[in-house]
């Protein structure tokens, strides 16, 4: 019933654990694994060996190292069960119900089921619908409705995500913890942590292909409010903290690709910036 993905790049020490958190899920669910390798410069085979006996591993390997997204853009496009979870290879799943967890809300009528996560670095507990952590998606969804992963290596998970929720995802947010996030200081996130800045851009531009993908109309027009409130209420809590010359910088991103909005950028008042951008958007 469940397809469960894990985009493989460099991971012998930390896939084994990854594995094992997936055997020990209770609740007699069926499930299969498949392993996109993004062109790693290390076999897995052993690996896969130790855990084919008592699970269904199906590996996959890109010929050009890809990124997270593309990497799991492969997985969907070469699985077929009903619903889909996305596992990093270096994190775990948070107890032994954490599968079960998802599937059995998702099995109410949910197009897409978030459940908490712990981030080890952070040590706290937390819904992130912008990443892909400790969600479970109905595959059906997201076909009827073209969700797919873009070519970008930063923000693709959020860029995902949105996709679902814009194009009018029936989602829900769980309090129960599903997944560990693990401090992995070789993520693509913390080797580049000093480039976070100039990742804003991608955001930015993430954002601008969904408005160009999902017309607004008079039904998502509420979808599309939240997500521009949100990203904003984001955007300027980084924005206070910025230099003059990253202010600059980000102002002219904000003109490149969303001209009209320029006007919420560095507003820290939420409730004046709730009412700007609900007054932009009830006059379209």
């Amino acid at each position: 019933m469940i397809d469960i993905i894990i985009p493989v790049y460099n991971a012998r020490e930390t896939l084994p654990y990854t594995l094992m958190s997936i055997l020990l899920q209770r609740g007699n669910l069926s499930y299969k694994v498949t392993l996109v390798d993004d062109c790693s410069n290390e076999s897995y085979d052993d690996i896969i060996a130790q855990f084919q006996e008592k699970i269904d591993i199906q590996y996959l390997r890109l010929s050009v190292n890809s990124g997270g997204g593309l990497a799991r853009q492969y997985g969907i496009d070469h699985t077929k069960l009903p619903y889909i979870v996305f596992l990093d290879a270096y994190d775990l799943f948070y107890n032994c119900d954490s599968l079960y967890t998802l599937y059995s809300y998702i099995i109410r009528g949910y197009d897409m089921v978030s459940g908490s996560e712990w981030v080890e670095e952070k040590k706290g507990f937390f819904v992130n619908e912008g990443d892909l952590h400790g969600k479970m998606y109905r595959r059906q969804y997201i076909l009827n409705h073209h969700v797919t992963f873009n070519n970008t290596r930063f923000h693709e998970d959020n860029y995902f995500n949105s996709f679902m929720l814009l194009s009018g995802a029936y989602n829900i947010n769980l309090p129960d913890v599903t997944y560990l996030y693990c401090d992995n200081q070789e993520s693509i996130t913390k080797k580049n942590s000093n480039k976070e800045f100039e990742c804003l851009e991608i955001l930015i531009s993430n954002m601008k292909e969904l408005f160009d993908l999902i017309p607004i109309t008079t039904n998502n027009k509420g979808l599309f409010k939240q997500f521009i409130f949100m990203k904003f209420k984001y955007f300027n809590r980084l924005y206070t903290n910025f230099t003059k010359q990253e202010k600059s910088i980000f102002s002219s991103w904000i003109m490149k690709y969303f001209p009209n909005f320029i006007s919420f950028v560095g507003v820290d008042d939420i409730s004046e910036l709730e009412k700007m951008v609900c007054c932009y958007f009830d006059v379209l």
